[in-house]
């Protein structure tokens, strides 16, 4: 596929010209495998398209990142977001250095306000990277979030994937769990909205619009925290060492979560 213009505003960015032939190719590859099964366990329906996946699989894979697992709750996430936060209490030397880091990133993330799309400026031509662009760029001028917000979110996902994903709480393909991963945390961007009056327009972001931003938000957290952050190695009041994520699991059996 070739690259999206990038040249101007995120709204002025088309779709970069494709190759006449891509489009026989595409065909012949889609006549081959829709006489596959479906790839989920248990589907008996063919797949769709150029998918592993049945429509409604493809759909559910497109749009969440797996066509099974069921979404972290806003409850969930707010215990391993405690867990985050009681561990940079408690590492004084570790949270210093985090915060220095977080607000280089902060600086360097930042992104014109002349990013911003509405609702009107999503067209046919716009490539995912412009729409990317353009929902980070509403997240921190109309929204007046930051981007360490969405950095301690992905932190907070890849804890709770730990916990959940692939098991019978969550469910979940294993081969997609980094899509599944990237695609909740850009999730947390949301989509293009547009008050008028008492209504409000709103363009839904597709799957693979928020894994473009939840890429960034998964690799900052861990340069910034470290890939291992959730094994180390904490104390709890009666003097038991446990890992970070081990804690977190107690508090979730504690609310009922787990």
């Amino acid at each position: 596929m070739a690259s999206p213009v990038t040249l101007g505003r995120p709204r002025d960015w088309r779709v970069g010209a494709q190759a006449l032939v891509s489009g026989q190719q595409l065909r012949r590859r889609q006549v081959l495998n829709e006489t596959k099964h479906c790839d989920c366990p248990g589907c008996t329906r063919k797949r769709s398209g150029v998918s592993r996946y049945c429509g409604p699989h493809r759909d559910a894979a497109s749009s969440r990142g797996d066509p099974l697992a069921r979404l972290p709750s806003r409850n969930e996430l707010a215990i391993f977001k405690k867990a985050i936060d009681l561990y940079m209490r408690i590492d004084p030397k570790f949270a210093a250095r985090v915060g220095v880091d977080l607000r280089a990133l902060e600086a360097r993330m930042v992104l014109p306000a002349s990013f911003c799309l509405s609702v009107a400026d999503i067209h046919p031509k716009l490539p995912q990277i412009a729409k990317a662009k353009g929902l980070l760029a509403n997240w921190q001028h109309k929204d007046r979030r930051t981007y360490t917000e969405a950095v301690l979110h992905a932190l907070a996902l890849i804890g709770w994937m730990q916990v959940y994903f692939h098991s019978d709480q969550a469910g979940g393909l294993w081969e997609n769990r980094n899509r599944f991963l990237e695609t909740r945390a850009g999730a947390l961007m949301g989509d293009f909205r547009k008050t008028i009056g008492t209504s409000t327009l709103v363009k839904k972001a597709s799957g693979a619009t928020h894994r473009h931003l939840g890429r960034d938000f998964v690799r900052h957290a861990q340069q910034t925290y470290g890939k291992d952050f959730w094994s180390f190695v904490v104390s709890t009041n009666d003097g038991q060492s446990m890992t970070l994520l081990d804690y977190t699991r107690m508090a979730l059996k504690a609310a009922n979560l787990l």
